[in-house]
């Protein structure tokens, strides 16, 4: 082969694994800043259902019927590790784009002649601001003023599909679980986990809360609670999800599968793990009854003091 074409094949070549490694290391940033894209529905016919938030939708407007209150919103930093490493267009696009959990909250008869709160649904989507507003934003929405760069619209693209790997595991009258995979910084390692969510609403005032968890991923695809104490928290929490960056796994300059990682769950109240609290949350899904049982054990969790809850770790009492 000759020396020209030769040159035209490596370069040829080398765009091509610089090409592939742009778009691993979108689905990467994706996975660690928090997902979006389609939740896997449950079957709740008479409870909440899961739903991406429609492009366009302005975040913070609390007295409209449809998407009234706030759960949690979280803005990833690179806060860690080997954060030179990340370039200036991936840093400034990832922590332009914020994940957004909202929910429907409706005021019903209450049977007795009084009201009641009742959670209709939870949505996800990112958001960034347009003109001041953190606004829900998508790949190919034509919104005024939302202008990304090119490769600002392929990391958004990779976080709206990988909503598809978030999956909604129970619901009730006043409550919904979802799990979403996540890579976590623990003892100095990146780990593939899952966080299970349960947002909650209050039936007698209508406030909102998220109680969150790590889970360790089985072989049968079932998760197991990690022996770190759950976080209760508030509705309307603003979290900046610090990252850690792992400067050895990257390619070309990009980012690759276990590159980076979350350090810390959202900031709220720690609950410790109680048998009960344990059984209840040991769960593939939830079912109606068994998610009430659930969040009776989280408000017992919480209602102890720390010297009686379980000192065993949920993860380590687990039947081989």
């Amino acid at each position: 082969m000759g020396d020209d074409r030769r040159s035209r094949v490596l370069s040829r070549n080398g765009h091509v694994e610089r090409t592939g490694a742009t778009l691993w290391a979108m689905a990467v940033i994706a996975c660690v800043a928090g997902a979006c894209g389609r939740p896997a529905a449950g079957e709740h016919p008479d409870g909440p259902t899961m739903t991406v938030i429609a492009a366009g939708t302005v975040v913070d407007e609390p007295d409209r019927e449809r998407w009234n209150r706030l759960v949690f919103l979280a803005t990833p930093r690179f806060a860690s590790g080997d954060t030179d490493a990340v370039s200036d267009g991936i840093r400034t696009n990832v922590t332009s784009f914020t994940f957004v959990v909202l929910a429907t909250v409706r005021t019903v008869d209450d049977g007795d002649g009084g009201a009641r709160h009742e959670l209709i649904e939870v949505g996800i989507g990112y958001g960034t601001p347009i003109d001041g507003r953190l606004t829900i934003v998508a790949p190919h929405a034509r919104l005024p003023g939302f202008t990304p760069d090119f490769l600002g619209r392929q990391i958004l693209g990779a976080k709206q599909k990988s909503l598809d790997d978030i999956v909604d595991v129970g619901a009730h009258s006043t409550a919904l679980a979802f799990d979403a995979p996540i890579l976590m910084l623990r003892d100095d390692e990146h780990r593939e986990m899952t966080v299970r969510h349960v947002v909650r609403v209050d039936p007698r005032t209508g406030d909102c809360a998220t109680c969150v968890w790590l889970a360790l991923n089985n072989d049968d695809g079932t998760v197991t609670p990690a022996s770190e104490p759950l976080r209760v928290v508030p509705g309307g929490t603003r979290e900046s999800r610090a990252i850690h960056v792992d400067g050895s796994r990257f390619m070309f300059g990009l980012p690759t599968k276990h590159a980076f990682a979350v350090k810390e769950l959202p900031p709220g109240s720690s609950v410790g793990w109680t048998p009960s609290l344990v059984l209840a949350a040991d769960a593939r899904t939830f079912t109606g009854a068994g998610l009430r049982k659930l969040t009776h054990a989280i408000d017992d969790a919480a209602s102890r003091p720390a010297s009686v809850r379980a000192a065993r770790a949920p993860d380590a009492g687990r039947a081989e």
